[in-house]
């Protein structure tokens, strides 16, 4: 495999019409690729925050925060972090002893001046699979999809370079995932999160298929797989028996439990899809789908 490049997986038929499944699993690709070009020294959200200050300076915390898409506590965590590491000078507002005022240290100026062009190559690699004219479509689909006022999605589809975080595709991908976050545990809760939910969809499209297999259908990492896999099985909505020919594999169905569980939120399900892609209109649904399939690197299952 060439370096830098993500293998294209497998996704059953359903799951290619979940766009929240398929921004899951591009926010999967986009966190490969930065490891890969940018390295775990800085994450995503923490370079939104530096490329915030270098753009804004002296910004109040919570304006940065809102900038950078990060709740309140986030936001202060990732501050006081980035205080220590010293890359980010924090002051109390001398007008307003309530706000705090953030700016990039010298250190932190390297640091954003270092990661840009690590940055620009994950964006890039992670627009290959589409043509311009769909790269630009696809950033329009997410600026909205992640809830952007319509003056920010115009600038977003102009002709600038992608520089600042609001451009950067994998940012609009963290937005709307958060979006899909918040619709989830409104309509569904906390007792089926969407992976669990797509481990169960893959199931009754495939039943009786190894670990492994479930796995790579649902987008989920071996170690990750296991762990659900067995609060799953504990839950009593997936049962699990060795495979007789290969006593290495793990074979899984649904208990009728899991069946019930995966029916009776279905309805919830589609609701949360629809609302997801509701900023959007309707004849540009199947549209957005394909595109974020293309960024995801997925495939629908024959």
């Amino acid at each position: 495999m060439v370096l830098g490049e993500i293998p294209t997986t497998r996704v059953p038929g359903r799951l290619q019409q979940s766009p929240g499944h398929l921004i899951r699993v591009a926010q999967q690709v986009h966190t490969r690729l930065w490891s890969e070009h940018v390295g775990a020294e800085l994450t995503a959200p923490q370079f939104a925050v530096l490329l915030t200050l270098a753009l804004e300076p002296g910004a109040d915390q919570r304006t940065v925060g809102e900038r950078a898409s990060l709740d309140k506590a986030t936001m202060a965590e990732m501050v006081a972090r980035l205080v220590r590491r010293g890359l980010v000078l924090r002051r109390r507002d001398p007008a307003d002893g309530r706000r705090k005022l953030l700016a990039l240290s010298q250190n932190g100026a390297q640091a954003v001046r270092e990661a840009t062009g690590g940055v620009v190559r994950v964006q890039r690699t992670l627009f290959e699979p589409l043509a311009p004219e769909e790269q630009l479509e696809l950033v329009r689909v997410l600026a909205k999809i992640a809830r952007l006022e319509p003056a920010a999605v115009a600038a977003l589809t102009d002709a600038r370079p992608l520089l600042d975080a609001q451009r950067a595709v994998g940012y609009l991908i963290r937005v709307g995932q958060q979006v899909h976050t918040k619709l989830w545990s409104e309509y569904i809760g906390s007792d089926l999160t969407a992976p669990q939910y797509a481990v169960l969809d893959a199931l009754e499209t495939e039943p009786g298929a190894d670990q492994r297999t479930v796995g790579e259908l649902a987008s989920l990492d071996k170690a990750t797989m296991a762990e659900m896999v067995s609060r799953l099985v504990r839950r009593g909505l997936v049962l699990r028996r060795r495979d007789p020919s290969d006593g290495r594999r793990n074979l899984l169905s649904l208990s009728p439990t899991g069946q019930e569980l995966l029916h009776s939120s279905a309805a919830a399900v589609a609701q949360v899809q629809r609302l997801l892609l509701s900023p959007l209109e309707e004849v540009d649904h199947e549209k957005a789908l394909t595109l974020l399939a293309k960024a995801a690197r997925l495939e629908p299952v024959a």
